[in-house]
């Protein structure tokens, strides 16, 4: 599984490169360069934390991390380029409430492998508060580099302050929601 969703991530960032040099036809609502960007950071993360996470004796991260993780960024991907955004005002909530979710399972995920391979010693609301604490600073780097894509384009990615207000609640709502229910899962599991 892991195989298939590292092809399909560096598939869809070679679509996005050829739609950005113009080879496909497909356009969009606001940059490539944000699209491209976004998706081959989330990908060089997931595969850099694994890296690391085997050089110290831990486990890979969860397939459904990966899995996650991509569908997160084909949330965007196809928001932007159906136009979804600028169609349905809660779409970019959607997108954000995912996006936040999906930053603090990878930061679980990296946090749970470390703590099971007794590399760090965390206890499980612990990681889970963390990974919330990380998915929220992520959220406000993801801002700033739309804000980024402002200046140097003159494209509308960033919206309103109110508009960046609401998605930095909504990355640390799907982020709270996530982790609360990985850490349900997990006791239940436990007690079985």
């Amino acid at each position: 599984m892991l195989k298939i969703a590292r092809f399909t991530f560096g598939a869809w960032i070679f679509v996005e490169v050829l739609s950005w040099a113009k080879i496909l036809p497909l356009t969009l609502e606001f940059t490539w360069l944000g699209l491209i960007l976004t998706a081959s950071l989330a990908w060089g993360a997931l595969e850099v934390i694994s890296w690391r996470l085997r050089k110290v004796g831990a486990r890979n991260l969860w397939a459904w991390t990966f899995f996650a993780t991509l569908i997160s960024q084909c949330t965007d991907a196809f928001g932007d380029i159906l136009r979804l955004y600028g169609t349905f005002s809660w779409y970019d909530q959607v997108a954000h409430l995912v996006g936040g979710a999906v930053v603090a399972l990878i930061l679980y995920d990296l946090f749970t492998a470390l703590h099971e391979a007794q590399r760090i010693q965390l206890g499980q609301k612990f990681r889970g508060f963390v990974s919330i604490l990380g998915s929220m600073a992520i959220g406000s780097l993801y801002e700033l580099e739309e804000y980024g894509e402002d200046v140097i384009f003159g494209s509308n990615r960033l919206g309103s302050a109110l508009d960046t207000g609401n998605d930095m609640l909504l990355n640390t709502i799907g982020a709270v929601c996530l982790i609360l229910i990985i850490v349900w899962v997990r006791r239940r599991k436990q007690m079985q």
